[in-house]
């Protein structure tokens, strides 16, 4: 199974929503597939100029240490060192801020990753959760 464009657009339309629904109206979303290639982008309302740019390191942070990018939050949090080698030999892209979630089917299969920037870390890994969710996959 892969990570379809209609699926990736309803995971982050509903992130979006879930938001929302809470006047966060500041947020981001990035759907990647497997390889961390972007399915879908989405910039909320008011949103700053590096809120996708962020959104998506912490895709890619998810997928590249198969992971919650809130766990690598907790991992590197006392290592500066480790978070700046990382951060130099991804050329950026490494984000260990909660937010980023795994998107996994229900047998398992790795499909790709969720992330939303903007709002507290905590709001953004639970709107990229909700986005998953809404559409019966599964966030390890």
């Amino acid at each position: 199974m892969t990570l379809s464009l209609a699926t990736a657009t309803k995971i982050a339309l509903t992130a979006l929503e879930t938001a929302a629904q809470e006047n966060v109206t500041t947020i981001s979303v990035v759907v990647t597939d497997v390889g961390g290639a972007i399915r879908v982008a989405m910039r909320g309302d008011n949103v700053g100029p590096f809120v996708i740019e962020a959104a998506l390191g912490k895709a890619k942070t998810a997928i590249g240490f198969n992971s919650r990018s809130s766990r690598m939050a907790q991992f590197f949090g006392g290592n500066p060192s480790g978070t700046a080698g990382l951060v130099g030999v991804t050329d950026g892209r490494f984000l260990p801020i909660a937010g980023g979630v795994l998107i996994h089917d229900k047998d398992g299969v790795l499909l790709g990753a969720a992330a939303v920037a903007g709002s507290s870390p905590e709001n953004d890994e639970r709107f990229a959760i909700a986005g998953v969710t809404a559409v019966d996959l599964v966030v390890p």
